[in-house]
C-alpha cells in the first residue's frame, strides 16, 4: 500500500499524522508512506527528522475575513492543488490521509480531483476549518472526542477513534516513575507546562501558586518551551524556591505519571497525553487558538469530571485558590485521575489504520 499523509503548521497536527504512519509501518513495513507539507512550516523540520520522505507543495492559511490575502490564499491553494495532482498521478498513491491544517486542503482536493481514496484525522472537539470543508471530499473522518458528527460533511463516515499518540504513554507505571524522579509517598508533584512554546500565563499563574504554599513537601516544576527559558530564568531568580524550571522535558512521559496534578494548556494532543497517564489537571486553554478549540477540549474533562477548566484570564488570580482546594481533597483527586483514564483510548493509532485498510479494500 502506499500512502500520502498531510499535517501541518502545528505540532498538534503533524504528530498524529506520524503516529499514523508508524503504526501504518509498524502493521506492514513495505508500505509506501511520502509526506507532503510547506517549505516554511514546522513540518519541513519534524517529517524529515523522523525518518519519513517529505514533498514540499504550496498552500497558505485563509484569512477568517475576506482580505487581499484571501486571494493570495487562493492561488496558493489552487497551485498547490496542482502540484499534488502531479504527485498523485506520477505516485499512484491507494489512500491520502489528512490531519489537519491549512497544509492539508490541496492534497485533499488533489485527491478527491484523482479519485483516490480520503481519511481525515480530527484532534480536537471543535474541527479545524480544513478538515470540515475538506470532509465533503472524505470517506471517512476520523474523531478524537465523541458527538462532533454534526460538524462534518453528511456524506462522510464519521468513526470515534481518539487521538493517536506515543505508546509509551500507556505503558509507564506510576510507581516506578515516581521512584524515578525521587519522589517518597509523602511527596506531591505538580507539573506545569505550556506547550512547545511556552505561554506566559501558566508561568505567572505559577509563580502565584508557589506563594502560597508551605508544605515543603509539595514540588513544583515549570517546563517552559525554549522560547521563554531565557526570559523565565532571570525572572526565576525572585522566585519561591520549591519551584525548579526546565527549558523542555525530553520524557513527558514519566513527569506526567508521576505527578499529582497537571497545570497546562488543553491541545488535541497534551489532553490525550493526560488521559493515558490519568493525571488530575487544571486546564488553561490558549485564548487566541483557531476558533477557540483548546476550550473545547478542556470541556471534555470538565464534563467527565477528569479534570477543571480555567479560563486564561482567571488563571493568575483563580490557580492557588483551586489548587489549594484540590490537594486538600484526596478522594476528588482519585475520582479525577480515574476519570481521566477512562477517557483515553490507548489503540486510536491502530483504529485508524482498520479504517485506513477499509477504504482501500
Amino acid at each position: 500500500m502506499k500512502v500520502f499523509l498531510a499535517g501541518g503548521g502545528t505540532s498538534g497536527h503533524i504528530h498524529p499524522a506520524v503516529a499514523i504512519a508508524d503504526e501504518l509501518k509498524k502493521q506492514d513495513n513495505e508500505t509506501g508512506i511520502l509526506f507532503c507539507g510547506t517549505e516554511k512550516g514546522l513540518e519541513s523540520q519534524i517529517i524529515p527528522s523522523m525518518g519519513y520522505p517529505f514533498e514540499v507543495i504550496r498552500a497558505s492559511q485563509l484569512p477568517m475575513k475576506i482580505s487581499k490575502k484571501t486571494f493570495k490564499a487562493v492561488k496558493e491553494f489552487l497551485a498547490g492543488r496542482k502540484m499534488c495532482r502531479k504527485l498523485i498521478r506520477e505516485q499512484k498513491p491507494d489512500v491520502v490521509i489528512g490531519t489537519g491544517g491549512f497544509v492539508c486542503s490541496p492534497l485533499i482536493a488533489a485527491a478527491h480531483k484523482e479519485k483516490v481514496p480520503i481519511l481525515l484525522h480530527e484532534q480536537n472537539a471543535f474541527p479545524g476549518r480544513s478538515n470540515r470543508m475538506m470532509s465533503r471530499y472524505a470517506g471517512t473522518v476520523c474523531t478524537s472526542f465523541p458527538g462532533i458528527e454534526h460538524y462534518f460533511h453528511k456524506k462522510a463516515k464519521i468513526v470515534f477513534t481518539g487521538n493517536p499518540i506515543r505508546r509509551v504513554f500507556s505503558e509507564v507505571e506510576r510507581s516506578a516513575c515516581r521512584e524515578k524522579l525521587g519522589l517518597s509517598d509523602n511527596d506531591t508533584l505538580i507539573l506545569a507546562m505550556g506547550g512547545s512554546l511556552g505561554a506566559r500565563t501558566v508561568n505567572d499563574a505559577i509563580v502565584e501558586l508557589a506563594k502560597t504554599i508551605t508544605d515543603p513537601n509539595v514540588k513544583i516544576i515549570l517546563s517552559v518551551g525554549k522560547q521563554r527559558y531565557k526570559e523565565v530564568m532571570e525572572q526565576a531568580k525572585d522566585w519561591p524556591k520549591s519551584i525548579e524550571v526546565f527549558e523542555y522535558i525530553k520524557d513527558p512521559e514519566v513527569y506526567l505519571s508521576a505527578c499529582d496534578l497537571f497545570v497546562g494548556r488543553a491541545g488535541a494532543i497534551t489532553c490525550a497525553e493526560v488521559q493515558a497517564v490519568g493525571a488530575p489537571s487544571v486546564l488553561i486553554p490558549y485564548p487566541y487558538a483557531a476558533q477557540d478549540h483548546q476550550t473545547y477540549n478542556a470541556k471534555t474533562f470538565e464534563d467527565a469530571h477528569a479534570g477543571i477548566l480555567l479560563p486564561d484570564d482567571q488563571a493568575v488570580e483563580k490557580l492557588p485558590g483551586i489548587v489549594t482546594e484540590l490537594l486538600s481533597d484526596p478522594e476528588r483527586m482519585k475520582t479525577m485521575r480515574e476519570n481521566s483514564r477512562k477517557l483515553a483510548i490507548y489503540d486510536a493509532a491502530s483504529r485508524i489504520c482498520d479504517e485506513v485498510k477499509a477504504l482501500v479494500r
